[in-house]
């Protein structure tokens, strides 16, 4: 998408006239949307509010400094470039400075006559140069050349906002769709979430589900946080199939080494997958003591497989019309990485994942792998 970047050029005026326009010219010409005191009301105390406003808008700002403090802003006794440097550090604006060289050698016309003001200035610059990387120009070309290949080296980088052509917008819509939308569509995949987090959706889909299958590394959480939807699924008849990492595989080993150095758990996951058993028990325990939802109808069933090697991942697939796949990379965990919400269909990474499933499920059957806990 091509953007357009707003700069905010904050600098003097009496000293500058030509390094401005010969920097505002420079910039329009690399498509850059120069923004600065030209564009300010001339009353003073109807400037401010209209310079921060630009400041906020803008998507890098660029201070220029050379022998002149400038105008006074009446709100802080500070010159309007020094507040408008302060607003744009506070707003956390990429900020480029530019401080001329040869200061020393300025005619007296383009220098602070006072004192007072030149102290002000001498602070003003070793406040920059204590926070920023600064460059330093000796003529109005050379300082538009840095300054444009400054910003076009940012932009090539940046993640800032930017404007593009209001009639860009259904040309790079069309785009998105075809490079991104419409093959998550074709795969099934309605959602993404960057924090593992599934929502209200996936207790809806556990507690009416006929057939739950789980394949984790560990699922001790899930099935923590989801205890009355899976439930309410085996009162109503409603099948659950686990399938965790077999206690003392060489794939547990590989997956807490590989977590080792990444800060306190809490437990390891060996000790989680000796729970996970335990915590499906206690599903079937809770479902024989409150019986079926609609007698005489039979209770479902609850079965855990164990497997030798696996993606460390974790699938919940809901029938054969809702999954939730996380893709989990060690040393993180499932909050720390994206998960995705599917749909079914021909095409579908649910169907994918139900058959990696049911392969990987009869496989453990074959093996002996496989326990019924409770129907």
């Amino acid at each position: 998408m091509q953007k357009r970047y707003q700069v905010f050029i904050s600098s003097t005026r009496k000293d500058l006239e030509e390094e401005r326009r010969t920097l505002t010219n420079a910039l329009l010409l690399n498509r850059f949307i120069p923004v600065g005191m030209e564009h300010f009301p001339a009353q003073p105390d109807k400037a401010w509010p209209i310079i921060k406003r630009f400041i906020d808008e803008c998507d890098f700002y660029v201070l220029v400094i050379a022998g002149m403090y400038g105008s006074i802003n009446e709100i802080n006794r500070l010159s309007y470039t020094e507040s408008e440097y302060l607003y744009a550090a506070e707003m956390k604006k990429p900020l480029f400075a530019f401080i001329r060289e040869d200061r020393d050698l300025l005619p007296s016309k383009l220098v602070e006559p006072a004192a007072g003001r030149r102290r002000k200035l001498n602070a003003f610059i070793k406040r920059v140069e204590a926070d920023l990387i600064r460059a330093a120009w000796r003529n109005p070309d050379e300082l538009a050349t840095k300054v444009t290949a400054a910003l076009n080296h940012a932009a090539s980088e940046s993640s800032a906002v930017g404007w593009v052509r209001a009639d860009s917008i259904p040309e790079q819509f069309e785009a998105l769709h075809a490079g991104m939308l419409d093959p998550c569509s074709q795969l099934g995949i309605r959602q993404v979430s960057i924090d593992g987090v599934a929502g209200p959706e996936m207790r809806e889909n556990l507690a009416r589900a006929h057939t739950t299958r789980i394949m984790s590394t560990s699922a001790v959480r899930l099935l923590e946080i989801y205890k009355q939807p899976f439930i309410n699924a085996v009162r109503a008849g409603g099948r659950i199939k686990v399938l965790v990492p077999e206690p003392g595989s060489i794939f547990l080993a590989d997956v807490e080494e590989s977590e080792s150095n990444h800060g306190p758990r809490g437990m390891t996951i060996s000790e989680e997958v000796s729970m996970v058993r335990q915590r499906l028990l206690d599903i079937v325990r809770e479902v024989h003591l409150l019986g079926a939802t609609h007698a005489p109808a039979p209770i479902g069933t609850v079965e855990i497989g164990y497997f030798t090697t696996h993606l460390r991942s974790t699938l919940v697939l809901c029938d054969y019309h809702w999954g939730w796949l996380t893709l989990t990379l060690p040393p993180a965990r499932a909050p720390e990485t994206a998960s995705l919400a599917l749909n079914g269909g021909d095409l579908s990474l649910l169907n994918v994942c139900i058959r990696h499933f049911e392969r990987t499920w009869e496989i453990v059957t074959r093996r002996g792998n496989r326990e019924q806990l409770g129907s």
